[in-house]
């Protein structure tokens, strides 16, 4: 049995009669840039997530940095971050000149832990970025209570949270901005790369329009030096027609997610999956397992042999990769690192079926033996 990670194809088919339509209305209307379906999507996305403003951008790396910067983070600051995070994240804070204070994470929800930010906090310190890996909110009660403390601004990287929660408020509504990817993977996915930074401060969404935008008010009055960080109306199109159906997707994914629990419990299996808060709502884009006392990589090589498709979400924390500048410090993160070594994530998508699921397990329980 053949057991895919991603199914892109699902999504894609439920929308593609009516992208094509809708497509070929855009074409023949031959206007291509910061269009409708921007704002569109943009009022859509807000209006999900509860915020006021919605600005869409290139990508999600992109919208990071053009939060931390109309937040006024600058060379010199601290952002205080997670250790166990994508590039992404720390690639941003060091784009806008600030240096990344990584935090220790939480051995349970692999979520950054609240109750170490503050022996982070320097009089440095500008921000704190929390990460909503896999698809679970962080603890968004603390992080902005010890900002409010320490007169810190909160960005919230919600690449892979699309419509999780915290005490019954989503992800993305906390902070003084959050950041989005739409890449393809992600629970709400474009046909490529596609972004967007949500704020309830005008402000900040001023801000980022102009910078996204080749620092234009308006046409050719530039106000700064800015960047062409556009959001491409054919993706608003995508996310737009496909923003319906992301809850049935997410309550698909979930009854997935608990499946798996229930199979590794019934197995009885060495493995350890993601707590999830109970204060939280998951939306698992993401289904990682530690593997305890075997070595992962093999593990992954001999489900690879059964066909079972596998990926490691992180193998190396950031601050030990090549390109990470040797004379910032590093933080002691041996929860994180530790996970890095032992962490796999199993397939799990919208149309995994059971049977595909406990293929995947009995594998588990056959290699683990």
């Amino acid at each position: 049995m053949k057991v895919k990670f991603h199914d892109l194809s699902g999504p894609t088919q439920q929308i593609k009669k009516e992208f094509l339509e809708r497509l070929e209305v855009f074409l023949d209307r031959a206007n291509f840039i910061l269009t409708d379906e921007v704002l569109e999507f943009e009022k859509a996305w807000a209006k999900y997530i509860g915020t006021e403003h919605c600005v869409g951008v290139s990508n999600g790396a992109d919208a990071l940095w053009l939060a931390l910067t109309a937040l006024g983070v600058r060379s010199g600051d601290e952002v205080i971050t997670q250790a166990n995070a994508y590039n992404a994240t720390a690639a941003s804070i060091l784009r806008v000149g600030a240096t990344p204070r990584f935090v220790d994470i939480d051995p349970k929800t692999l979520l950054i832990n609240t109750a170490e930010i503050e022996r982070c906090i320097t009089p440095k310190t500008r921000a704190i970025l929390p990460v909503h890996l896999y698809g679970q909110a962080s603890d968004m009660s603390s992080i902005t209570e010890i900002a409010k403390k320490h007169k810190l601004v909160v960005i919230e990287d919600c690449a892979q949270a699309h419509g999780a929660e915290w005490n019954g408020k989503k992800a993305g509504a906390w902070g003084d901005a959050a950041a989005w990817s739409f890449y393809p993977t992600k629970n709400l996915g474009a046909f490529g790369d596609a972004g967007v930074v949500t704020t309830s401060n005008a402000q900040v969404r001023d801000e980022i329009r102009m910078l996204r935008n080749l620092g234009q008010e308006s046409k050719n009055n530039h106000m700064r030096l800015g960047y062409n960080m556009r959001l491409d109306p054919i993706q608003a199109i995508v996310l737009s027609l496909k923003l319906p159906y992301l809850e049935d997707w997410t309550k698909k994914r979930q009854i997935a997610a608990s499946r798996y629990d229930e199979l590794i419990n019934k197995a009885g299996l060495p493995v350890e999956y993601v707590h999830c808060d109970p204060r939280a709502t998951h939306v698992y884009h993401l289904y990682p397992v530690k593997i305890l006392s075997f070595d992962r990589d093999k593990v992954r090589e001999e489900l690879d042999k059964k066909e079972i498709d596998t990926e490691i979400h992180y193998p190396t924390l950031v601050m030990d990769q090549p390109f990470y500048p040797k004379d910032l410090p590093r933080d002691e993160c041996p929860i994180a690192r530790d996970t890095a070594r032992s962490l796999l994530s199993l397939p799990l998508h919208e149309n995994i079926t059971r049977e595909e699921q406990q293929y995947v397990i009995d594998s588990l329980r056959s290699i683990l033996s």
